[in-house]
């Protein structure tokens, strides 16, 4: 909820002959309440000045705020006179839900009640007044329904880029496709439910391949099933192929190998794949005991089965074995003890010292104490058909896509001095980019993930790539700079002592990209640490709101907010990117640390950055910002 903002109201107080044609209550009526359906709920704090007549004022207020909302289908206004247990807010609602009655609320519905979109809404529109609401994350109205909506599949196919989501209340995957990673269009959900033998379920998360006839084919678990062979969760592995390029049609179940084992779980699988040895091969998550509870000690384990084709009438799938088996995570203390989930599996990966051979695998892991159910990875080797090998005494073989889901701990530096406990912001991801084949084709790697919980967004595509020494790397894809409304930034250096450090005001915008440069002094080694420094975004005109994305040099840490990761890459030079779209913040510091963190911006004025922490003479700092368009 956020607190009520001053606007221009547009009172709209004659009902129309429509709204009485269809029985709507266009309002305001005291004593009822169109209930649920709401997704703007605003906090108000009205003077005594408009207690008359039932706080009839405050009313027309929310009715007009209401009007002024193009999402807005009919609204509530509950009064002070409901007391603590029913505080005073204005709802917005994006249907026309039952009207009911209710002692201290008003209610009434705006002209366009009678449309369409009212009548038999798609979903709810993202959330919360519009100076909040994401501009550059794409976000269809399924999302914004709960339910999980891990990246199912993803794909880039001909050229053009396809992500699908997952919208299990909405009846399946939602599609979204690009030609430039930046513009995303919706082809809606056609992945969905049908009548299986198995029952009808909603699709869980899978993946998109390509056959061997060039053919994409989707491919997963129904998530449950009331006719499962010996129990509900005994369903096969299935695929549907595409039946046009837009991949908006798909063929009837086509099932490759069946996946029974002794738990209920998801058994999500990764993208099979044609190794270097010509065959198919394919993993399913599970844990490492199957066994019918957890905890399992052994943690998770990815099942590995083998085909000479995908499907049809060459395909023979067998099963193989553990591929890899790890109840490790990437805070020293705290280890998985369940199955590994939405696991993606990548190589060739441009930058890789051994060619294209290392590979990673990734899991969203979600054990006691880490990691929220965020993206995390090994880093190893693996022969065709073999065992996939980690090694464990090099300090880049694991690590987090995203440290959103963390914060400090005050009881170590780096790594140690973080808890994974927090909610998380970026989970559940997959790669696409240049060849399907994202294992054993070099070629490029673009990741993207679940932001958030409900509501939800698809993330900012990142670039992965290997150091020399063997790091994941990873960075915004250069096409997002399309978004940059001037050629040339704002900037801002500091480079000598006692220098002011002046604000950046980005008005009207909400909407920037942030680069920042920091060069730490040799001498601080010998005159003593200095004090957090980095970059102040979303500060508002009172400046009693903002948010800092930082460095802690004597923690070791990456600040943004009260989240925090590890600082890699060293301290000497700190590079800082990020992206701020309105309550979405994504940080990349030395293209190894990456946050992802919700902010709650209070107004529309949340749009100054400046530099702080730098003194021009330990610490000396460049900052870029530019305003971005909205996609």
């Amino acid at each position: 909820c956020f607190p009520k903002q001053k606007m221009m109201f547009r009172l709209l107080l004659l009902p129309l002959a429509a709204d009485l044609a269809l029985g709507l209550d266009p309002g305001p009526t005291f004593g009822k309440d169109y209930s649920g359906l709401d997704y703007n709920i605003t906090l108000w704090h009205s003077p005594p000045s408009k207690a008359a007549n039932n706080w009839q004022a405050a009313a027309l207020e929310c009715q007009a705020y209401c009007d002024a909302d193009v999402n807005c289908c009919s609204w509530t206004y509950c009064t002070p006179e409901g007391g603590s247990t029913d505080p005073e807010r204005c709802c917005l609602k994006y249907g026309v839900p039952k009207e009911l009655s209710a002692p201290t609320h008003w209610t009434g519905t705006p002209p366009r009640a009678t449309s369409p979109e009212c009548q038999n809404p798609p979903g709810p529109p993202y959330p919360g007044p519009d100076f909040a609401v994401p501009k550059l994350h794409f976000s269809p109205k399924c999302l914004h329904v709960s339910g999980w909506h891990d990246i199912a599949g993803a794909l880039t196919f001909k050229n053009t880029h396809h992500v699908f989501q997952g919208c299990p209340v909405s009846g399946g995957w939602s599609h979204a496709a690009s030609q430039d990673l930046v513009h995303w269009e919706d082809r809606g959900i056609h992945i969905k439910a049908l009548p299986e033998p198995w029952g009808t379920s909603s699709p869980c998360s899978g993946f998109v391949t390509v056959d061997d006839n060039g053919t994409p084919c989707a491919g997963f678990r129904q998530c449950s099933s009331d006719k499962g062979l010996s129990h509900p969760w005994d369903v096969p592995l299935e695929l549907r192929c595409a039946q046009n390029e837009n991949l908006t049609a798909w063929s009837d179940p086509i099932y490759i190998y069946d996946v029974f084992f002794n738990r209920a779980l998801p058994y999500d699988p990764v993208r099979p794949w044609i190794d270097f040895d010509g065959k198919w091969y394919s993993t399913i998550a599970m844990d490492g005991c199957n066994q019918t509870q957890v905890p399992c000690a052994a943690g998770g384990m990815e099942e590995l089965w083998t085909s000479p084709a995908l499907h049809g009438p060459n395909a023979n799938w067998q099963r193989v074995g553990p591929m890899f088996v790890s109840n490790r995570t990437v805070l020293p203390n705290a280890f998985l003890d369940r199955e590994f989930v939405t696991a993606g599996y990548f190589g060739g990966v441009p930058g890789d010292p051994l060619g294209g051979k290392t590979r990673v695998f990734t899991n969203n892991v979600a054990g006691p104490e880490c990691c929220s159910g965020t993206t995390g990875y090994f880093i190893g080797l693996q022969e065709n058909g073999g065992p996939f090998v980690v090694n464990w005494t090099d300090p880049n073989s694991m690590g987090m896509i995203d440290w959103g889901a963390f914060k400090p701990n005050g009881k170590g530096r780096g790594v140690l001095g973080l808890d994974g406990t927090a909610s998380r912001g970026f989970s559940m991801a997959r790669t696409l980019g240049s060849d399907p084949n994202q294992v054993a084709v070099n070629g490029r790697r673009v990741i993207v993930g679940w932001l958030g919980d409900t509501p939800a967004a698809q993330s900012l595509p990142r670039d992965l790539s290997f150091s020399r020494q063997g790091e994941l790397l990873q960075q915004f894809v250069p096409e997002l700079q399309m978004l940059r409304q001037q050629a040339q930034p704002w900037q801002h250096s500091v480079v000598q002592p006692e220098q002011s450090l002046p604000k950046i005001k980005l008005d009207p915008t909400m909407q920037a990209e942030i680069v920042a440069e920091f060069h730490v002094a040799a001498a601080a080694a010998h005159v003593g640490v200095p004090g957090p420094f980095g970059v102040t975004v979303l500060e508002n005109a009172n400046g009693n709101f903002s948010v800092q994305l930082g460095v802690d040099l004597e923690q070791e840490l990456v600040l943004v907010g009260p989240r925090a990761g590890p600082l890699l890459g060293g301290w000497t030079t700190v590079r800082l990117h990020a992206i701020v779209d309105h309550s979405i913040i994504t940080v990349i510091v030395n293209n190894r640390t990456a946050l992802t963190y919700y902010a709650a911006p209070p107004d529309a004025t949340c749009s100054q950055v400046s530099l702080f922490g730098v003194d021009g003479a330990l610490v000396k700092g460049k900052l870029q910002a530019w305003a971005l368009n909205s996609i």
